[in-house]
């Protein structure tokens, strides 16, 4: 199945997907009117910000996800301006692989939460590694 580009075909095919949840049971977890949500689905009206969030929310995707935004990339320079420029926690130059961490970031374009979450994994890894040897 191919992923819908527009607002109302990815919140149709997510329902669709989550066991073929019906209009009825979507639009109750939301709390807004079945018509409402069918009219999301054609496309006709869009749900305000805050039903958009629970939206994301109940489908554990994000709202730039479901709206089609897709935030410019900066070119990075050196590992430590990505790790600053992103909020994320500056790994200890004594953790052996995070430049591949930071390497796939660019490449993939990850979400600094993500790779806040890899940085972290990659040292907890490290430490086991350190205490069994």
């Amino acid at each position: 199945m191919e992923i819908s580009e527009t607002l109302g075909g990815k919140i149709k095919q997510l329902r669709q997907l989550r066991q073929n949840l019906t209009q009825e049971a979507l639009a109750d977890i939301l709390q807004v009117d079945r018509s409402t949500l069918a009219s999301w689905e054609i496309n006709r009206r869009e749900p305000d910000v805050a039903t958009l969030c629970r939206i994301a929310d109940f489908f554990k995707v994000s709202v730039d996800w479901l709206v089609g935004y897709k935030p410019a990339k900066a070119a990075l320079t050196s590992e430590s301006s990505f790790i600053q420029e992103n909020g994320c926690a500056y790994p200890s130059a004594e953790d052996p692989g995070w430049e591949k961490v930071i390497a796939a970031a660019r490449q993939y374009g990850l979400e600094p939460d993500i790779v806040q979450q890899l940085i972290e994994l990659n040292a907890k890894i490290a430490l086991s590694l350190k205490r069994e040897s």
